[in-house]
């Protein structure tokens, strides 16, 4: 009852926000379309616009599918965080340093949701870090639970934002469709049997911690 009610808040929120998502950014559009010589600032607005509505329909699909679990299988999880890794690290700004820490493991998920989050959080990562390295690790806490947690070394949020960062329905930067990404993670950590945080502790960047059950 209270995951069907907080559903139901979240798609009230989504109504009445609607325009706090989109109408910044038809603003910008209509702005720089005023000048001839904004066609750079023009395109990226509607690449941006483009971005936010993609990611708020990836959001409310994993909502309404909220109590559908994945199909699970057997994971090679050292393997796969490698390759993840591999694709993630082109994103890297020059000389940022990329670190896989992951035992020879299997772990029974679902391996194209699992990359997902992993993907949009190294991504993340990759867009707030300019120098240091960024780490994905996996550290088995027993028979059927495990942790991957996702380090960086670049911005340090403060305590207002961390209360806000997994709210998709958030007052957000018009510019930055990115603001979605961390709730639809959330979602599908819930979807994968798991949760997703951020470690308020951690203080030399961002460290995300994703715990599954299998």
């Amino acid at each position: 009852m209270k995951i069907a009610n907080e559903s139901n808040v979240q798609k009230s929120h989504f109504i009445s926000n609607i325009n706090t998502q989109i109408t910044p950014s038809l603003d910008l559009l209509e702005d720089a379309i005023s000048h001839s010589s904004s066609t750079a600032t023009l395109q990226e607005n509607i690449t941006s616009l483009r971005k936010r509505i993609d990611y708020m329909q990836r959001y409310i699909s994993l909502e309404e599918s909220r109590e559908e679990s994945y199909p699970v299988d057997n994971v090679d999880i050292k393997l796969l965080c490698e390759n993840i890794m591999i694709n993630a690290k082109a994103e890297f700004q020059t000389g940022i340093e990329a670190v896989v820490t992951v035992p020879r493991v299997s772990v029974k998920t679902n391996a194209e949701a699992l990359e997902q989050i992993l993907l949009y959080l190294l991504a993340r990562a990759a867009n707030y870090t300019e120098s240091g390295k960024i780490s994905l690790e996996f550290k088995k806490r027993n028979a059927r639970t495990g942790q991957f947690i996702i380090t960086d070394t670049g911005v340090i949020m403060d305590s207002e934002k961390l209360e806000n960062i997994f709210k998709p329905f958030a007052e957000t930067d018009p510019n930055n469709a990115e603001d979605w990404i961390l709730p639809i993670c959330q979602l599908i950590a819930y979807k994968l049997n798991g949760s997703l945080k951020i470690d308020p502790e951690y203080k030399k960047g961002t460290r995300f911690i994703l715990d599954l059950c299998s």
